[in-house]
């Protein structure tokens, strides 16, 4: 059984750019025979050219405004992100939940149904690019709402959200759930206090395990109570341990490294203007957090997705790993770690470290709201031949090839091979930049990771991972 399922991240866009929408789709269709991710217990051996499936995903959201001028809008700056790569989650549910953030007691569905509609307004376009953008009218029936009570749990606090996550995960799909919270847990942890009181012990372990969770710190205390009675559910935990404060995880969103890709100039050229309804819906943050005042981007709580982005670089059964949404160690229950980026040592490194990728890879998609497909950019894709895991013995010298890697655009690319997270080892660059050599060290693993860079504006990235299995040598 192999440990980790490093799969080629998209269908190969150069297949369907510039064709129509009925034949890209049946070229989708027809190329994506799937292996499903990771299943506990399940056989992981996974081939190269294997596509993983989109992720299941569930967002519940204390969205409060829609405005810059009022409550607390990097919800809806997060919301609108989010969309834009709606083309890679199979988005299972938008949950409104309660806000305290001058609208205390209520839950505000009606902003995220405001949000669809500005998205309604670019989703033909953003369709010529990847035919895969869900209808808005399909996302609106989607939208469910919470509890006002923003943290009773138990018997008389059923909603229309707790009941919709029971459905969810009670569906006979191979894939887990991955729920994002952006609030509070409550619906999520009414959902589990209802399966608690209506199912055998076997029956729920047997659905906690089909659930996965990124939670944006325990906002509304009821982290608490599902740690204490789920204690075994994947969870993962971003801001603990308590007192991080300004340098955990998602805070790397907006603080830390280069703060120029963050401000309200680059908001205004790059999101706002000229890029159609949704750009034009995204609030220019003008608010704070404990530490100071914010403008411009906040979105503190995009990190959940952006884990889950399928770029080669993150393994979301794996949070040790390390992806644009951070990274993280433990386990059932994972909380941050430190990276070391820049001069700066500290968890929310794990993220800022991937800003400049994560911001032009937003503006690009951005460019796809009001751009044909080939006046815009595109994801490259990066490929390591071979084996995605090795397994050597001290002193061995292992070449990795990156020759494949290919741009849909024609793009020249340029090519980074690092060890990340830390590793044994060394790497020995050669001649040619598409190439490194590995030579094996001491026993243990390391993930060796290749960056391709197109040359498109704005430069775009993906990944590639191998895993170098380093065992002991015989006498």
């Amino acid at each position: 059984m192999t440990e980790y399922p490093f799969l080629e991240y998209k269908i190969d866009r150069r297949r369907f750019i510039g064709q129509s929408v009925k034949a890209a789709v049946g070229t989708v269709l027809a190329t994506t025979a799937l292996s499903y991710g990771r299943v506990p217990g399940a056989s992981e051996s996974l081939s190269l050219g294997s596509h993983r499936p989109k992720t299941r995903l569930v967002v519940m959201t204390d969205i409060s405004t829609l405005t810059a001028s009022q409550g607390e809008p990097d919800d809806t700056q997060s919301l609108i992100r989010l969309l834009l790569y709606s083309n890679d989650f199979d988005i299972q549910g938008l949950i409104a939940t309660n806000t305290d953030h001058h609208l205390p007691l209520s839950v505000n569905p009606q902003f995220i149904q405001a949000i669809l509609d500005a998205y309604g307004k670019v989703r033909k376009n953003l369709a010529l690019h990847d035919p895969r953008y869900p209808p808005a009218q399909s996302l609106k029936a989607l939208v469910k709402a919470g509890s006002p009570n923003r943290s009773a749990v138990g018997k008389g606090h059923d909603t229309e959200a707790s009941d919709w996550i029971i459905k969810l995960v009670d569906r006979p799909d191979p894939r887990p759930v991955w729920i994002t919270i952006w609030g509070g847990a409550r619906e999520l942890a009414q959902a589990l206090w209802k399966v608690d009181h209506t199912r055998s012990r076997a029956k729920v372990r047997e659905f906690e395990s089909r659930i996965r969770v990124y939670a944006i710190g325990d906002q509304d205390g009821t982290g608490k109570w599902i740690s204490a009675h789920h204690p075994g559910m994947f969870y993962i935990d971003a801001g603990a341990p308590a007192g991080l404060g300004r340098f955990c995880a998602y805070r790397g969103m907006y603080r830390g490294g280069d703060a120029r890709l963050t401000e309200p100039d680059w908001v205004e050229q790059h999101v706002r203007k000229d890029h159609g309804a949704l750009g034009a819906a995204y609030p220019n943050y003008k608010g704070g957090d404990p530490w100071g005042h914010v403008y411009g981007m906040k979105e503190g709580d995009t990190p959940s997705f952006l884990y889950l982005i399928p770029n080669g670089l993150g393994v979301p059964e794996h949070p040790e790993l390390g992806s644009w949404g951070g990274r993280f160690e433990g386990g059932p229950r994972y909380h941050d770690v430190k990276d070391t980026w820049n001069w700066e040592t500290s968890e929310r490194a794990t993220v800022f470290r991937w800003r400049e990728a994560y911001q032009n890879s937003f503006a690009a998609r951005l460019d796809w709201c009001v751009r044909k497909p080939q006046e815009a950019n595109h994801e490259p894709v990066a490929v390591i031949a071979g084996e995605a895991e090795r397994t050597v013995v001290p002193g061995d010298r292992v070449e990795l090839d990156g020759s494949q890697s290919h741009d849909p655009d024609g793009d020249k690319l340029s090519y980074q091979w690092q060890i990340y997270p830390v590793g044994g080892g060394k790497l020995e660059p050669q001649a040619d930049a598409k190439r490194v050599i590995f030579k094996a060290s001491e026993p243990g693993t390391t993930h060796v990771l290749l960056t391709v860079k197109d040359g498109g504006k704005p430069p775009l990235s993906a990944y590639r991972r191998v895993a170098i299995h380093v065992g002991s040598r015989s006498a």
